[in-house]
């Protein structure tokens, strides 16, 4: 064997020996692009990340394997970012077939476009919309290269996460794939007197165009052009399923009738023993549209 021979033999050793004295937080900084099937490195060697992002935390949970894909997790009000995972198998059977997730604290969000003079200064510290189309989507895309154009991105969220699964897909167009809401609500002005919504708009009588203008799923259903996934449970206390029927009805009145699909769970409530019923099929749905 001549001396180029030689040395080039060497190279695959050389590199393995290279990657495994490396600490594996070297990895986590390594931006998605570096992580195709044609490199050495594969992005399954990543840590799971906690971002902190203007003061809001992301947690960044990446799986075992090659990943096929990313779903943005959105909690319920109130809800820790890690509810989910802790209350349902959405997460463990996600990552299990190859999922990145990114699960940001949403507090007591309801994913305004903006803040207003009437807006409960007590809750003025949470992210709403802009936090999420801008900052946090940024960051992955530019530091991470998840969520970008053109990738497997899929959205997920319960309850006012739910919410935030359309008003994002309804102002980031075909950033994602599809999506799936469980248990959402979706046109406010059916219920004037709610207080998450008075808490953030102000009164409705007073400030009917915040209530019905551009933080309106239900009025801006036809900016939804790819697949989405709506579920509700029929012994909802807290979300009437009505909600859910109403949105996937003007869903429906678009011209992409075939991409939406409405479930309705009769025996269930407004709880984590409905939203973990619905994992399967939530998952399923992404893969028949990846």
């Amino acid at each position: 064997m001549n001396k180029v021979s030689s040395t080039i033999c060497r190279i695959p050793l050389l590199l393995l020996l290279v990657f495994t004295l490396l600490p594996l937080s070297v990895f986590t900084l390594l931006p998605l692009s570096v992580f195709t099937p044609a490199k050495a490195v594969q992005l399954f060697f990543q840590r799971d990340t906690t971002l902190v992002l203007n003061g809001d935390s992301v947690d960044l949970l990446f799986p075992r394997i090659h990943p096929v894909g990313e779903i943005l997790v959105l909690p319920g009000w109130n809800f820790s970012r890690k509810k989910c995972c802790a209350s349902s198998s959405f997460c463990s059977t996600a990552l299990s077939k190859g999922y990145i997730l990114i699960l940001p604290e949403m507090g007591k969000s309801v994913y305004a476009s903006r803040l207003y003079p009437e807006t409960r200064k007590d809750w003025i510290r949470y992210p709403e919309l802009p936090w999420v189309l801008d900052t946090l989507f940024g960051t992955l895309q530019k530091k991470f290269g998840l969520l970008k154009p053109g990738q497997n991105n899929y959205i997920f969220g319960i309850s006012t996460g739910g919410r935030g699964v359309a008003l994002i897909m309804e102002n980031s167009l075909t950033l994602f794939k599809a999506g799936a809401a469980l248990s959402g609500d979706y046109d406010q002005t059916l219920f004037p007197g709610d207080n998450l919504m008075k808490g953030v708009y102000g009164e409705f009588g007073s400030f009917r165009s915040r209530w019905e203008g551009a933080d309106n799923p239900a009025r801006n259903a036809v900016k939804i052009t790819v697949p989405l996934y709506l579920g509700h449970g029929e012994n909802d206390k807290i979300v009437p399923c009505g909600q859910s029927k109403l949105f996937f009805e003007a869903l429906n009145s678009t011209k992409n009738p075939e991409k939406f699909k409405l479930h309705l769970s009769e025996k269930h409530g407004h709880d984590y023993a409905y939203w973990d019923s619905e994992t399967s099929a939530v998952l399923d749905f992404f893969v028949r549209n990846r």
